[in-house]
């Protein structure tokens, strides 16, 4: 990893003080850093229903409104 980005930079490599620098940044930014990779699960079946549901039924509602007030323009006029 050190040697990557001394290299990127353009400095020679093995070179201490670039190393100790990546290696202190590294520390202070990426503490906690894992090499393992996460795995994202799918949400339960339930929220996902929910979600997918209720931008369907604000759409419908939406339409349904538009209609509704359409057909009684003149008495809101």
């Amino acid at each position: 990893c050190t040697e990557i980005n001394a290299e990127r930079i353009g400095c020679f490599w093995p070179n201490p003080q670039v190393e100790r620098f990546i290696i202190r940044v590294h520390r202070h930014f990426f503490s906690n850093c894992t090499l393992e990779r996460l795995v994202f699960a799918d949400p339960p079946d339930a929220s996902l229903i929910l979600l997918i549901l209720i931008p369907v039924f604000l759409t419908l509602a939406m339409v349904a409104l538009v209609v509704w007030c359409s057909k009684r323009s003149d008495i809101l006029a």
